[in-house]
């Protein structure tokens, strides 16, 4: 099988990221893609807004519940602790031994890649998908353990959404009607004008 993981903070889960699951799925035959929300985030470890883990967790099982070759793994959740992407890296490549594992990224990580933990080894172990992100120039040849993902830039933010959000204003077609209503129940972000 040809399983794309896809992580990040999912803080809150949007189409952007749907769709750039669902073209990577696509365009690469992927049976399975895996949404990893992180625990805590390297590069974001002072984030006082970011919302609780769970919560993170429970707005991407509502975002993808509607595809059922789309999943939300709890493997760093679980671990607990900063969330290194060669960890679960190398415990998704012993889950599924026998599988391809394509490591979905945008394009503005893939150029940070050199600066992560063990990125050569990232690279050795699962194929890298890279998304165009805007404002960066297009992905030169990087050998065949990189693919591009053939797709327009996403406007979307999770930013966006926040600042919306705590001004009080319509998040229009942003994310999953599902998300919104979970976010406003549970009153996250911003509690004071939801």
């Amino acid at each position: 099988m040809n399983i794309g993981v896809l992580g990040g903070t999912f803080d809150p889960i949007h189409y952007g990221h749907l769709l750039l699951a669902r073209q990577a799925k696509e365009q690469f035959h992927l049976n399975k893609v895996l949404f990893v929300p992180t625990f805590i985030p390297p590069h974001k470890r002072e984030r006082p807004d970011l919302a609780p883990a769970d919560d993170r967790f429970a707005m991407a099982r509502l975002a993808v519940k509607a595809d059922p070759s789309f999943e939300v793994s709890r493997i760093e959740l679980d671990r607990g602790d900063v969330s290194y992407t060669i960890d679960t890296v190398r415990s998704l490549r012993q889950q599924y031994a026998q599988d391809r594992l394509f490591l979905i990224i945008g394009a503005d990580s893939f150029k940070e890649l050199p600066t992560w933990r063990k990125g050569d080894e990232i690279r050795r172990l699962a194929t890298l998908v890279v998304a165009p992100r805007e404002g960066l120039a297009a992905l030169k040849d990087q050998g065949p353990a990189v693919l591009r993902i053939e797709m327009p830039c996403c406007p979307i933010s999770s930013t966006e959404i926040k600042i919306r959000l705590r001004s009080g204003e319509s998040l229009g077609a942003m994310l999953p009607p599902e998300v919104e209503q979970y976010i406003r129940q549970k009153r996250l972000y911003a509690a004071e004008v939801l």
